[in-house]
């Protein structure tokens, strides 16, 4: 028999669609009482602020998804797979829950070693980069890739995945994406990302 979510999880529940229809910025406190149905003395109680609860989702999001990237990070026998893996992993990531990619961008600029923090849990290295950089490194090596700073590689693969989340009302008023063709829009995205990067790599 399947119980009835407790009071905190609604809260979560309904702060992640409000989120999810308003963005960071356009979420209200009243918004999210009301999709949990409850009043807003009781959200307060539970979470101090708008900014205090968003970060309790980030923190969920972001625990599910580092887990992926660091087996990835070792796991990975060559970079063709990994960009082949990374790249549609961290796209779906940002596709579910779109005001992430703003809130990411915002810590970074004003809160760096609170965000770092929370990506860390308890995790004293959440990204084996050094894993990632001697694959990059190994592959040059080999002659299988062309030579690359593997800071630059991984730079690029993350700034081309994001900036799509980043920019959605430019890039929908820009091209005259509605929200279908914009969804048809990133699956192009991902695959032209994916082939753009291992083109050129290429030796």
């Amino acid at each position: 028999m399947l119980q009835d979510p407790t009071t905190e999880e609604r809260i979560i529940a309904a702060a992640k669609a409000v989120f999810l229809e308003k963005g960071m910025a356009g979420a209200r406190m009243q918004d999210i009482a009301d999709r949990a149905g409850i009043n807003k003395a009781l959200l307060h109680y539970y979470f101090r602020s708008k900014d205090k609860l968003f970060q309790i989702i980030f923190q969920e999001s972001i625990q599910t998804f580092l887990p992926k990237i660091r087996m990835l990070m070792v796991e990975s026998t060559d970079v063709d797979q990994f960009i082949r893996q990374f790249v549609p992993t961290y796209m779906n990531m940002l596709r579910m829950q779109p005001y992430l990619a703003t809130f990411i961008i915002n810590e970074i600029n004003q809160h760096p070693a609170a965000l770092w923090d929370i990506m860390k849990g308890n995790e004293e290295k959440p990204f084996p980069f050094e894993a990632f950089s001697s694959l990059v490194e190994r592959e040059v090596a080999s002659g299988a890739i062309r030579p690359i700073d593997p800071r630059q590689l991984w730079t690029h693969m993350m700034g081309l995945c994001i900036f799509p989340f980043l920019a959605r009302p430019m890039l929908s008023m820009l091209l005259q994406l509605d929200a279908i063709q914009f969804d048809q829009f990133l699956d192009e995205r991902r695959e032209e990302i994916i082939h753009f990067i291992t083109t050129s790599l290429q030796p």
